[in-house]
């Protein structure tokens, strides 16, 4: 069946806007192409192939220089916002214009947009693109009241693909199972979804529209609708007996087999109010790097599933049908996303580049890896990584000072409650340089520093007394 649904000729959001570097190339992949983002002159965002065609090293490695062009990092070529080599730093006069007016020299561009803080890219290389990325809008946030978002966009890059993260989304019933412990999600207070319907048809470009019931005690009584916008978005509506509003707006964007970026913002209707609290005297890049820390128990529970899942499939190459059992109208969402990449779009994103599309086996370490997964691309876990190393190391100097001072204060026969005030303050000053180091490990990856690098993804439950 031949596929209706292209996968390059879509709006597809890159990355939100606060997690760029204006200053410096930025590198990305979408459907296995390698790209790279820059901002000129002019403050307008620039996607383009990642490679010089001197000698196809990555433009990323290079700066953006002082007319606001792209300079690539290996002989000093540059290009502009329309990827047009304007300078050859080997070549003068009539030698140097034919080649920079040489299609040869010139790097493939892409449409892009910015909406609702994200950026947005028409990953297509023909000739009409910036034509055809006019006949169609991005799948952006429904309207609502901007003051009442619960957080700012969120993303990681997850190593697990794109099929099991979009897929995950439409399943609302295993919050229950796999995220125990975390908020109000119990086994114990799980109850079944009465209703899980689709909503009109599915198609290509529209995807499908679901609706269904609660899951849990807290929420049985809500209406939620999830809608899937291709190619990568879900956006789902909770609605309470008391006229409150939930929105979750969910991207998944294939970045390469194996691999995906969600990009997540919730939005929580009726009046929220923030209690204050000693967090509050922090800066904020680092409050809010410390509410990143709290999200990794749920996505680590999340990608432990995922990708056990990924495998198990691959090895037993069978289609979804077969591999799948599917008695549940809890399953319903699974089901549909599923019919639609089948029906549509080929059963899987399509890559560029020839991409191998088997999906690999990785360690607990590239698993559980929280810099390649988030840490790298946002900014205040950056930040907050870097005032920690500085917190740290004046508590070591401050530390190895006040052990000096107790000796010299021993060594002078000063009266004894003065050496030990000191020795408290320096074993304090030890312990906080301490603290901060695993607080700071813990932007790096969920492996804990001490011990056995084990994830204890759960918490132990007290077990059952025979009696």
């Amino acid at each position: 069946m031949e596929t209706q649904f292209s996968w390059t000729k879509q709006w597809y959001p890159i990355s939100p806007l606060s997690y760029l570097d204006s200053n410096s190339p930025n590198p990305v992949t979408l459907l296995g192409k390698k790209l790279v983002i820059w901002q000129d002159n002019h403050q307008q965002w620039i996607v383009m192939d990642d490679y010089c065609p001197h000698k196809l090293a990555q433009l990323s490695l290079g700066r953006i220089n002082e007319d606001g062009n792209l300079m690539c990092r290996h002989h000093g070529w540059t290009f502009n916002n329309e990827g047009q080599c304007t300078n050859v730093p080997m070549l003068t006069g009539n030698a140097k214009e034919i080649a920079c007016n040489s299609l040869r020299s010139h790097v493939k561009t892409y449409p892009t947009q910015v909406l609702q803080g994200l950026l947005w890219i028409w990953p297509d290389d023909s000739a009409t693109a910036f034509e055809d990325c006019q006949l169609k809008n991005p799948a952006t946030i429904p309207e609502c009241d901007p003051d009442k978002s619960f957080m700012d966009w969120h993303m990681t890059e997850v190593p697990v693909g794109y099929t099991v993260s979009v897929e995950s989304t439409f399943d609302p019933s295993h919050a229950q199972y796999l995220h125990e412990g975390s908020g109000y999600y119990s086994p114990e207070t799980a109850v079944p979804i009465k209703e899980f319907s689709l909503v009109g048809e599915m198609s290509a470009d529209a995807g499908f529209h679901l609706k269904h019931s609660g899951y849990n005690l807290l929420n049985q009584d809500m209406e939620a609708t999830r809608n899937f916008t291709p190619p990568c978005a879900n956006t789902t509506i909770y609605r309470y007996a008391n006229g409150k509003n939930h929105i979750f707006q969910l991207y998944f964007v294939p970045t390469k087999p194996g691999q995906c970026r969600h990009i997540v913002k919730f939005i929580i209707g009726g009046n929220t109010v923030k209690k204050k609290s000693w967090l509050s005297l922090l800066p904020n890049y680092l409050q809010i790097g410390l509410q990143h820390l709290l999200s990794y128990k749920v996505s680590d529970q999340d990608l432990t599933v995922m990708h056990s899942q990924e495998m198990i499939e691959t090895s037993l190459n069978k289609k979804w049908q077969k591999a799948y059992f599917m008695p549940s109208p809890a399953d319903l969402g699974i089901v549909t996303f599923r019919k639609w990449l089948d029906e549509f779009a080929g059963g899987a994103p399509s890559w560029q580049d020839n991409l191998e599309t088997t999906v690999k086996n990785i360690d607990n370490e590239q698993l559980y890896d929280r810099w390649h997964r988030h840490t790298k691309f946002c900014p205040n876990c950056r930040r907050s990584v870097i005032l920690l190393d500085k917190v740290q190391a004046i508590l070591q100097r401050v530390s190895g000072l006040l052990a000096l001072l107790t000796l010299a204060l021993i060594i002078i026969s000063i009266p004894a409650k003065f050496a030990l005030f000191t020795t408290i303050l320096s074993i304090i000053s030890l312990l906080g340089s301490y603290f901060i180091d695993n607080l700071k490990q813990q932007f790096f990856t969920s492996i804990p520093q001490g011990g056995l690098p084990i994830i204890k993804v759960y918490a132990d439950r007290p077990s059952k007394s025979l009696s």
